[in-house]
């Protein structure tokens, strides 16, 4: 199982991920709205915003992305523990667990990017991500 921080940004992910790089080195990663599937509503990609970005960290990412245009920044937190797990057994049974009296974000779904993947604020107020990534992040 890989634990990673997740951070949110409204508009400024890029720009973020880019001072972390130049301070911590690694190989940037971004990918913008634009750069993904269509949005459903027909809606045009937003390339200034950045859907996901990671930087290699030694052996962990830090990842991130800008809220969705149009959407407003969720309420907090900003910050999430990302969970990459192996199994979708793992993923089901793990986020089930953080559910339990908690916020769910986004129900566990499969996702262009992951087998599986939910995120959810625990009911002590700590964002996660559970993911079986299609991608091994």
């Amino acid at each position: 199982m890989r634990i990673d921080p997740y951070l949110y940004f409204d508009g400024r992910c890029a720009e973020a991920l880019q001072a972390y790089a130049a301070l911590l080195g690694g190989a940037l990663m971004l990918m913008s709205y634009a750069d993904g599937p269509p949005p459903p509503d027909g809606a045009v990609p937003a390339p200034e915003r950045i859907m996901y970005g990671h930087l290699p960290i030694g052996a962990q990412f830090l990842m991130a992305s800008d809220v969705p245009p149009g959407m407003p920044l969720p309420a907090a937190p900003h910050a999430f523990v990302n969970l990459g797990v192996d199994t979708d057994a793992d993923a089901e049974r793990i986020f089930a667990a953080l559910s339990e009296g908690g916020d769910v974000r986004v129900a566990m779904t499969d996702t262009f990017f992951a087998h599986r993947f939910g995120m959810v604020v625990d009911r002590f107020g700590t964002g996660w991500m559970v993911m079986r990534s299609k991608q091994g992040c």
